[in-house]
Order: C-alpha cells, then sequence, then structure tokens
C-alpha cells in the first residue's frame, strides 16, 4: 500500500492535469448542474469546469424538466 505523502503528491499531479485541460477547453456546451456545496452551476460538458451562474430563465427552465 503507498504512503499518504505518495498519493498526495499523485492527487496534486492530477488535480494540475485536469486544471491544464479545462484550461484549454473552449467550453463549447455547458449544462446546468449541481456542484459539491449543492448549488445549481453553468458547467461545461467537455472538462467539467464550473463558468458560472445560470440565469434566472435558464434555472427556470432546468427546474421545469
Amino acid at each position: 500500500m503507498e504512503d499518504i505523502k505518495n498519493l498526495n503528491k499523485k492527487l496534486k499531479s492530477l488535480k494540475k492535469e485536469i486544471q491544464d485541460f479545462q484550461d484549454k477547453c473552449h467550453h463549447p456546451t455547458k449544462s446546468i448542474k449541481v456542484i459539491e456545496n449543492g448549488s445549481p452551476r453553468n458547467v461545461c460538458n467537455v472538462c467539467e469546469a464550473v463558468l458560472g451562474w445560470p440565469t434566472k430563465k435558464e434555472l427556470d427552465s432546468w427546474l421545469s424538466r
């Protein structure tokens, strides 16, 4: 079993890789998704980057599904 230092090192590397991928993404499509803290946000469908808050119209449409 790996020790915690190695696991944290891998985690840091993966987070950096994800950030680099998200930075290069052009965010061609987005959806409203509930993120970790329980609030709805616009999220890229390709890289899963949080893009901001949905408008009231977008949120109302999403809630009526």
